[in-house]
């Protein structure tokens, strides 16, 4: 008849010293609870006590054997506690620094949630985390930070960032499963995927899609914000169920465009976006009781109660399904479905494709809307 295999935590040293030690505490209380009167020994707590105090040698001498055996017993129990003790305690110690080390190299899972996971690393990381501290969204549940990069980089990295033990790190490339899973993206409150300098764009990009079907099969419902190192991926990472799609290049061109007609443009975008501060557009919810209310007259309220400017009305993004947009011709897109499929995961998408209403007449009624983008008060922004 085979045996059963014992599990890891079974075969390891602790476990065994903490075996042993429970072992003698059994034995001896046991031991001295018959050798000694009840004067001495009221009771098995007692034994148990007076084993638990000689073993770690404490020695409060509230109980004395009076028993030539129990006092043969108690010199075998300070001998064999002395050791056993302070093996324990070495191992135990040995054991969370080993932990902590671990976790400095991106080797644990995280046990958090509500945080912020950014997958993989580019130039422009610092920014954005400045800009998620600033808006509040690393405070709560903190940041997950996958990426390859080696050892000493992320050292760096944790340094010039400097969010002490909000920082996480998994270590690993993004497009594994195994490696996505220790950050936790289903207890995430949000996902960023963004393009690897480091690599090829085509490479980049399919490392993104990889993440992205990874990320949603765990997280359906989760927001994923990536980039696109090169345009023709860009329906991909879509279909692959990011929710919204951010190219710095179209981005970039449109803002210098913009400057062209406009030169005072880009230093109204910073402060909007609080590249240098705190950003000064703001989502607000709407209540159910302001739903009721007309733009204008929610606008008049708003500039009233903290001077805050109304610029546009939000609607939530509808749910998707990976079949509703998936083309059924493309083989690549076949390729994203039987993956799921493959994988026993729901092919919901979750959120996506947002829609804002901006600068509505003031007679547009706020029932069908959720929220609205804002201005604060008071905020401003200069060039460094």
């Amino acid at each position: 008849m085979n045996k059963l295999p014992l599990p890891d935590w079974m075969r390891g040293g602790t476990f065994k010293l903490a075996l042993a030690i429970v072992v003698l505490l059994s034995l001896s209380s046991t031991s001295i609870y018959y050798l000694e009167s009840r004067d001495t020994v009221p009771g098995l707590f007692s034994a148990f006590w007076w084993s638990m105090v000689t073993m770690t040698t404490v020695g409060y001498g509230d109980i004395v054997p009076a028993t030539t055996a129990g006092k043969v017993v108690g010199i075998m129990v300070m001998a064999s506690g002395i050791g056993l003790v302070s093996t324990l305690t070495g191992n135990l110690a040995s054991l969370l620094v080993e932990r902590k080390a671990q976790k400095r190299k991106g080797l644990l899972e995280v046990k958090i949630s509500g945080h912020v996971i950014i997958l993989g690393w580019n130039s422009s990381v610092p920014g954005l985390v400045r800009a998620l501290r600033e808006n509040g969204l690393v405070d709560k549940g903190g940041l997950v930070l996958v990426t390859d990069l080696p050892e000493e980089r992320r050292d760096e990295i944790a340094f010039q960032l400097d969010l002490g033990e909000r920082l996480s790190f998994v270590a690993g490339k993004i497009a594994q499963e195994n490696v996505v899973h220790k950050s936790r993206p289903g207890s995430a409150a949000l996902v960023y995927i963004l393009r690897q300098d480091n690599m090829p764009p085509h490479e980049s990009d399919q490392q993104s899609i990889y993440a992205a079907l990874t990320v949603r099969g765990m997280a359906p419902k989760v927001p994923i914000y990536a980039e696109a190192a090169q345009p023709d991926n860009r329906v991909h990472l879509l279909r692959a169920g990011v929710t919204e799609l951010i190219d710095r290049g179209e981005i970039s061109s449109g803002v210098l465009a913009l400057l062209g007609s406009a030169p005072p443009a880009w230093s109204l975008i910073q402060t909007i976006l609080g590249l240098h501060g705190r950003p000064a557009l703001a989502l607000r919810p709407l209540t159910e009781a302001e739903k009721a209310l007309s733009w204008g007259d929610y606008s008049r309220e708003l500039r009233r109660l903290d001077g805050s400017l109304a610029l546009a009305l939000c609607q939530t993004a509808r749910s998707l399904a990976l079949e509703d947009i998936l083309d059924a011709g493309s083989a690549l897109d076949q390729f994203i479905l039987e993956l799921f499929q493959s994988h026993g995961r729901e092919t919901k998408l979750g959120s996506q494709g947002a829609s804002v209403l901006v600068n509505p007449e003031d007679i547009q009624p706020l029932a069908s809307y959720d929220g609205v983008l804002l201005l604060r008060a008071g905020v401003t922004g200069e060039n460094p």
